[in-house]
């Protein structure tokens, strides 16, 4: 039960690192200098890659956090038949 909970949320790392992708690939381009509305779309490319990086931040942080609940299930289960046999 704990290992297939596990799995699926080891989902929301990786859909958080293709929404960061997303936000990277779909954000317009820079307009040219002398351009109309310059600063509302810099403040818009602005937040895209703010929500990137945040995205990202995340994936890092949960995927670490699945990794250390699989290490986890696996000690426990090596706990239960007897122990872990060094190599």
């Amino acid at each position: 039960m704990k290992k297939r909970l596990l799995t699926v949320a080891a989902i929301i790392p990786l859909a958080l690192f293709v929404l960061a992708a997303y936000f990277v690939v779909s954000s317009p381009r820079e307009p040219a200098f002398g351009a109309p509305n310059r600063d509302a779309v810099i403040a818009h490319l602005n937040h895209l890659f703010t929500m990137a990086a945040y995205a990202i931040t995340w994936a890092i942080q949960l995927g670490y956090l699945v990794w250390l609940g699989f290490k986890w299930v696996e000690e426990k289960r090596d706990g239960a038949r007897g122990g872990r046999v060094m190599r």
